[in-house]
């Protein structure tokens, strides 16, 4: 059982809403990524036995990781599906280079970083 749930993402993190269809997939795709992203530190047992504000931290990075990929396309994010321009009736995007001519998006959520950066558990050194 994962330890962010659906009640918490909509009633402690107030996420913009997920349909219940795409919740478990974007869940699973998300704890995978905050694991990446603290070097396999955040585990179910490991948060479980972590101070309430730290496991508040990893929930709430956890869910703003999910908030991200709901609104970039789900999962495809993470599979490496970037897409230059989208339409929808009168509605379009097209997304722009970055500095380095790159368009390339990146599958961390940056409120994900920022929630996680005070913990330590972003820290590379040995």
């Amino acid at each position: 059982m994962a330890y962010v749930t659906k009640k918490y993402y909509k009633d402690n993190f107030k996420g913009n809403p997920v349909d219940d269809a795409d919740f478990p997939e974007l869940l699973a795709r998300a704890l995978e990524i905050i694991g990446e992203m603290t070097r396999y530190r955040v585990t179910e047992a490991g948060v479980l036995n972590m101070p309430p504000e730290m496991q508040n931290c990893i929930k709430n990075a956890v869910c703003a990781q999910m908030e991200y990929l709901n609104a970039n396309g789900g999962g495809d994010l993470d599979m490496g599906a970037d897409l230059q321009s989208v339409g929808l009736g009168r509605f379009n995007y097209s997304k722009a280079a970055g500095a380095d001519g790159s368009a390339a998006q990146s599958v961390y959520a940056p409120r994900a970083l920022r929630i996680l950066a005070p913990t330590g558990l972003l820290y590379r050194g040995g």
